[in-house]
């Protein structure tokens, strides 16, 4: 009886450790895999971080793309800014500088027919007269006297007469009363004054009266 006992058990060892092998073999099996998948999701979770960070820069260099044209478009408008600026000063300064160089020019223009006058008074005298008439010569002489100072005055404040004869034709400071041919001169030329010009700071204030020679 007792040899069947020891049998028994004996069997019941074997079959008992037969049994843990196979389980040791296909928990080992079976846990190589879950080692291989949680080291994929550990390296998962080791890959997300870097793209998370990659997709950061691409942001933060593209808010840095925009933020840098900004501030160049903002430049851009603040220079144009200076710019105006500077024209609206310039052009202020010289309306102002012209203001103050040509704020005599309407009172200029009404002395130019006195001047004229003046001078068609000294004209109209000859020597001969003078020589003739004491009186005369003494009005002639006071009358050359009063135009002289008259231009002194003008020369003063910038106020010179111009009598273009023999000059060439310019539209801005002459005006052309007559054309004729003259094959000695060259078309444009002025050769003939009727009445004198005045300029204010190089300023046509009264632009001359010219005949000007036309092509033959």
């Amino acid at each position: 009886m007792n040899s069947l006992v020891r049998v028994a058990r004996t069997q019941l060892y074997y079959q008992l450790a037969s049994t843990i092998r196979v389980g040791s073999r296909t928990l080992a099996q079976t846990s190589e895999p879950i080692e291989e998948s949680a080291t994929d999701a550990k390296q998962n979770d080791e890959a997300d971080p870097l793209a998370l960070k990659e997709q950061e820069l691409a942001a933060v260099q593209a808010q840095l793309t925009e933020q840098v044209q900004l501030v160049a478009d903002m430049k851009d408008k603040y220079m144009r800014a200076l710019a105006d600026g500077e024209n609206i000063r310039n052009r202020s300064k010289k309306q102002l500088e012209d203001s103050k160089i040509f704020s005599i020019q309407s009172f200029a223009k009404e002395l130019l027919p006195v001047s004229d006058v003046l001078e068609k008074a000294l004209e109209s005298i000859t020597e001969e007269e003078k020589k003739e008439s004491k009186k005369l010569a003494n009005l002639h002489e006071g009358v050359s006297l009063t135009y002289n100072q008259l231009h002194q005055v003008f020369k003063r404040h910038n106020i010179m007469k111009i009598d273009p004869l023999d000059e060439k034709f310019d539209p801005v400071f002459h005006e052309a009363m007559f054309q004729v041919p003259d094959p000695s001169k060259e078309p444009g030329t002025i050769m003939s004054v009727i009445q004198t010009g005045y300029v204010l700071h190089s300023r046509s204030i009264r632009p001359a009266k010219v005949g000007v020679v036309k092509e033959s």
